[in-house]
């Protein structure tokens, strides 16, 4: 069997012999480079005895190389058209399996320790990304082709205009390591931004320990809500519990921070301090 990986002229000529369409819709943008598909494949760290879990397998380009080396690939993408063309063309492989599905409804318990592959589609960058995050124990490793700037926010320091909620709540999770750029000239479409290699490993616990992780991500989102203001003021939006601008002012201070500090200077460890002072410590 030859492998997937094309050219733009070859993913155009498949294009037209199954008479599939793009669309804007999908933020399709499907690799054309054979180099590059075989450099960022070579990035990820997976053995003959592992399952891929491949994000927006489109018509191949990664997914014959992973095969090549991993005991098993779920190939997932959510186009019809697109996904029956790859089962078929893929038909002689028996360790790949093709999912026509929703990436954001994945059952990732009946694939609990596969490892992920995938240049994921930009419009679904942050909720793929939060998906992942919360399937964390499911997850051991993945590799993502994302956008560059998104790339640069994952691996930010607190402080830096970068940083924000989604810097958080993935380095919460995961080990987060950026390994190679992807220029644009790589896909086609071509998008108007470079894209990024990045590395995830799931932590084998939390780097910070928290009573209420679900009250740790109220906290961060609170934070983050509008930067401008200070945590203070931020707090205020929790839901539960509520607060009142003592109360929030009180609680910044117990967990030795400066009352007009801002969510987007704390580190991970600061928000661990404050949701642990606002769930042990009852409210005057």
């Amino acid at each position: 069997m030859d492998f997937l990986m094309h050219t733009k002229s070859e993913l155009l000529e498949l294009l037209r012999a199954d008479g599939i369409r793009l669309t804007k819709r999908l933020g399709q943008h499907y690799l054309v480079d054979p180099n590059v598909c075989r450099k960022l494949v070579s990035l990820c760290e997976f053995s003959s005895e592992d399952t891929v879990i491949e994000i927006g397998a489109g018509l191949g380009a990664l997914t014959d190389l992973l095969a090549a080396r991993a005991k098993r690939v779920v190939a997932v993408e959510v186009d019809r058209a697109v996904s029956e063309s790859l089962r078929r063309r893929l038909a002689p492989l028996s360790t790949v399996e093709v999912l026509c599905q929703d990436i954001l409804e994945f059952p990732w318990p009946l694939y609990r320790g596969g490892k992920v592959v995938g240049a994921i589609p930009y419009h679904l960058t942050s909720p793929i990304l939060v998906s992942l995050c919360e399937q964390a124990p499911e997850i051991p490793m993945a590799w993502l082709g994302i956008q560059h700037e998104v790339a640069r926010r994952l691996c930010a320091a607190p402080g830096s205009k970068a940083y924000g909620r989604l810097t958080v709540l993935v380095q919460y999770r995961f080990a987060v390591s950026r390994l190679a750029r992807i220029p644009r000239s790589a896909f086609f479409p071509q998008p108007e931004v470079d894209s990024a290699w990045v590395r995830l490993v799931a932590h084998p616990s939390p780097p910070v320990a928290v009573d209420d992780e679900a009250l740790l991500f109220d906290v961060v989102r609170a934070a983050f809500s509008q930067r401008r203001k200070t945590l203070a003021n931020c707090l205020l939006q929790l839901r539960a519990p509520r607060l009142t601008r003592s109360q929030a002012l009180r609680l910044i201070r117990e967990a030795g921070l400066a009352a007009g500090v801002r969510g987007e200077a704390l580190p991970l460890e600061a928000f661990a301090r404050v949701t642990n002072h606002l769930r042990r410590k009852p409210l005057r």
